[in-house]
């Protein structure tokens, strides 16, 4: 662990550059606002992008980005330094014999943010934990999981997970423009729910939508890490909020130091949607920088 705590003594603080276009005939909706993260080929975030480096579209339509900001350290004494992470641990997909290890990896990430940082510990099937708390309940809680506590299903775990994520999202949300994030530990089916068929499994369908809602309405990420060799597929719920998935077995570190600078610097973009209702939209961003990949939400609910 000599590697992790060197690798993500995160320090400084988070400045500020905006350019902020005032609203002039807007049509009588919401502000939609999208977090960015880029970063290069080695993941190390791409600065100074300016709002013409960025295009983005919402269902299928280029739209104007009427606000820009570029959130980054800068300033210790900012109320807005602060990275809101909550741990949700998988207490069902994982085997008792994984019990030790899902405890190193939630104790290594509450060592490894910085002491300012809000980052709470919250069991999956266990309601009374929230998104809130000092370092000292999250070490309880932690010292209290249990792994397989709770059973296993292939038609009622998705769902339960999907509720607990977008409640989590909602108590995280505000008005500041933090880039919240939820980690979810654990196996890939709980922590990396694929997007359910419309046709199938129709209890799930509008879990999915509220989560994907909430998450938007919150700027919230969701990201996995996964204990051991699972293989991993994408196109689930970590792609669909701008997060992403790590498979971990002995070095913690990269995985986690990447969540957290992606929650130190980020780009957030505002634009007046067409007003259209629909279930879902599709956003899709892109940046004209080469070699840059972009981690952006692709689905917001009304």
């Amino acid at each position: 662990m000599t590697r992790l705590a060197i690798a993500l003594a995160l320090s400084g603080a988070l400045g500020l550059t905006t350019l902020v276009v005032a609203r002039q005939g807007a049509p009588s909706v919401d502000l939609v606002e999208v977090d960015v993260v880029v970063v290069d080929g080695k993941d190390q975030p791409i600065t100074r992008l300016q709002r013409d480096d960025f295009t983005v579209k919402e269902d299928g339509r280029i739209v104007d980005v009427k606000t820009f900001s570029e959130r980054f350290p800068s300033d210790p004494r900012d109320p807005d330094d602060v990275r809101s992470v909550a741990i949700l641990m998988d207490d069902a997909g994982v085997p008792p014999t994984g019990n030790e290890t899902m405890k190193t990896i939630a104790r290594a990430f509450v060592a490894s943010a910085a002491p300012r940082d809000e980052i709470s510990i919250v069991r999956l099937h266990n309601y009374d934990d929230e998104p809130f708390g000092d370092r000292r309940l999250a070490e309880s809680r932690i010292a209290a999981y249990r792994a397989n506590s709770a059973a296993f299903t292939d038609w009622g775990t998705p769902g339960e997970t999907l509720d607990r994520m977008a409640g989590i999202a909602r108590l995280m949300e505000g008005d500041d423009h933090r880039r919240k994030v939820i980690v979810c530990v654990g196996a890939p089916a709980v922590c990396n729910i694929a997007e359910p068929p419309k046709v199938a499994l129709r209890a799930l369908w509008p879990r999915w939508v509220r989560v994907l809602t909430s998450t938007a309405k919150a700027n919230v990420s969701i990201y996995a890490i996964v204990p051991g060799r699972a293989t991993l597929r994408g196109g689930g719920l970590s792609d669909y909020t701008g997060g992403e998935v790590f498979a971990t077995t002995y070095d913690l570190g990269p995985a986690i130091d990447r969540i957290l600078r992606d929650a130190n610097h980020h780009y957030m973009l505002g634009y007046w949607p067409d007003g259209k209702s629909r279930e879902l939209h599709s956003i899709d961003v892109k940046v004209a920088r080469h070699g840059a990949r972009v981690h952006a939400r692709r689905r917001r609910g009304d």
